[in-house]
């Protein structure tokens, strides 16, 4: 009697891990998240416009988002001119799942101390339904005494579809 109880709860017990077995084979996968697409544009809002044209345009640009972290240089070959206010425009793509992205960027470029672009404000949240993203940063340089230009950029506008 106590064989045989054995015998039908191991089968029993057997009988559910395949089940779950085949369940865990048969689930479907989610779909891996798509890449985002990133329209940007970056305007130096403080450039010598009666003196050195060096600093009109952003002489570095560079994109960051999370999770998972990553950054990347903006190469010129891929940024456009806007000559109306002496900004670029990009467009590049972001990993899938990101959740937020910032813009640093150096617009003292005129100037032999220019060494530091960083974010000066949050970044921009990516809700998980956007694949695109259109977004504009503003950059101001500043002087930090004693010592070189910092350029500081935080998002002026942004819109999702």
């Amino acid at each position: 009697m106590i064989a045989g109880n054995l015998i039908r709860r191991a089968l029993a017990v057997g009988a559910m891990l395949a089940t779950t077995a085949a369940m865990v084979v048969t689930m479907q996968q989610p779909a891996a998240a798509s890449a985002l697409t990133l329209n940007g544009t970056v305007d130096c809002l403080n450039v010598d416009y009666s003196g050195d044209t060096r600093d009109w345009y952003a002489s570095y640009v560079a994109v960051s988002s999370a999770p998972p972290s990553y950054g990347v240089a903006v190469p010129y070959s891929s940024m456009v001119a806007n000559p109306a206010n002496h900004s670029w425009s990009f467009t590049i793509s972001l990993p899938g799942g990101s959740t937020a992205v910032s813009v640093s960027a150096i617009c003292s470029g005129g100037h032999q101390w220019d060494q530091v672009g960083w974010t000066n404000g949050p970044a921009i949240s990516i809700p998980s339904w956007a694949t695109t993203l259109n977004a504009t940063w503003g950059c101001s340089t500043q002087q930090v005494y004693p010592g070189p230009y910092i350029t500081g950029c935080s998002a002026q506008s942004y819109s999702y579809s």
